[in-house]
């Protein structure tokens, strides 16, 4: 089984902003997912996207990174199976990013 790191502040960007192309330039969500998450879900058996490098992700771009995985056409089991995300510092975060990976939206995460 192959498994890839996408060290998301080293191999994307150092201070990744903005859900799309036109409000965060090459540092958005729609930018990572699609030239980086999504070829490497394809092409690798398990992809641990690590968030550690970096503190501050909106939920916009983890709104628009994971849930657009599922509106790419992957579904929650897929993506169960295949992508773990990791934080060093924050497990909110990761937790975040789970959460949208299995299609809960940002009101049924404010109402938790």
């Amino acid at each position: 089984m192959s498994e890839f790191t996408i060290d998301v502040a080293k191999d994307f960007h150092p201070k990744p902003f903005g859900r799309y192309r036109s409000e965060g330039g090459e540092a958005s969500a729609e930018v990572f997912r699609e030239e980086q998450l999504i070829p490497a879900i394809r092409k690798y058996d398990h992809v641990v996207v690590d968030l550690s490098g970096y503190n501050y992700f909106g939920s916009s771009f983890l709104e628009e990174t994971f849930a657009g995985l599922l509106r790419a056409g992957f579904s929650v089991a897929e993506l169960s199976e295949k992508v773990r995300v990791i934080h060093n510092q924050l497990s909110s975060i990761e937790l975040e990013a789970r959460e949208y990976m299995q299609g809960i939206t940002v009101a049924e995460m404010l109402r938790m």
